[in-house]
Parts: C-alpha cells; structure tokens; sequence
C-alpha cells in the first residue's frame, strides 16, 4: 500500500483547503442548475462529495496517528469509491436520491430501460459526465433539480462541520 508523508502541521491547512474545494464546487453546481443542466452540475456536487470524504478521512489520520510526518494512504488522494463512501458515512443518507420513480430500485433495472431511482455515487458521476451507448445514445442520468438543489444546500452545511 502507498502513503503520502504529510507533516503534521500542514494537514490542518490541507483540511481547510478541501472545505473551500469543495464549496467551490458547490457554488459551480448551483450556477449550472441555474441553467438546467442538471448533470453537469451534479458532476461538481459529487466532486464536492469527494472532498468532503478526504476532509473526513484526513481527519482519521491525524487522530489515528502519533508520527510526524503522518503516513496518509493514496487511496485517500486517488480512490474516489472511497471518499464517496466515507462522505456518505457522514452525510445523512436520505439525501442521496437525486431521482426518486418510487418503487424502482436503482440496481433492479439498467437505467436507460427504466426510469429508476437515481442516486448520488461515484458511478453516478460517471454516468452523468459521458456520452454512452445503451441501445440508442444518452448522456446522463434522470435528476431532479428539487432533490439536487436540497443535497447542495444539504452538503454545503455540512463541509464546515466535517
């Protein structure tokens, strides 16, 4: 496994420059839902998710560890499954669906078959960045701006509390 040595007096300033990241992608997401482009704007939110994730697990680090420099593993730069999680361990989970068709379950059904429940991930992002090809062309996944505009002011109280 790979770490970055960060010296103990640094992680502090990297914390703080995660939050201000991460409510940066925030106020892009917001601009973009302006627009009704709502999974580009999604893509920021879940890079928001993501920073809040690493802001969470730096902050194991330097509680786990007595050494300077504390040993941070990579995943905590580089896994983006892993920070999600991590920041949805913190966030309150009923904020993750960002399209609700009730009582379809996102992993019954392929997306572009059904209308399904959409919900916040890192494959989600994936989903809503990329052209793809499923029978036929889409970008995207279905989100609704009401759910999307409440887990942006959602998430942005929280980034100060991580």
């Amino acid at each position: 496994m790979k770490y970055r040595k960060i010296p103990r007096e640094k992680l502090g300033e990297g914390i703080e420059l995660c939050k201000k990241n991460a409510l940066d992608y925030l106020q892009d997401a917001k601009l973009i839902i302006e627009e009704k482009r709502f999974n580009h704007a999604y893509v920021s939110v879940q890079f928001a998710i993501e920073e809040l994730g690493k802001i969470i697990m730096l902050r194991e680090a330097l509680k786990e560890s007595v050494e300077d420099p504390i040993l941070v593993k990579e995943s905590v730069f580089k896994s983006h499954k892993g920070k999600s999680e991590k920041a949805w361990s913190f966030l309150d989970p009923k904020y993750k669906t960002i399209f609700d068709e009730g009582d379809f379950d996102d992993e019954d059904f392929h997306p572009r078959d059904f209308h399904t429940n959409t919900k916040a991930s890192h494959s989600t992002r994936l989903d809503c960045a990329f052209v793809d090809f499923e029978s036929g062309w889409y970008v995207g996944r279905d989100i609704k701006e009401e759910l999307l505009t409440k887990l942006v002011k959602y998430v942005e109280t929280m980034v100060p509390k991580a």
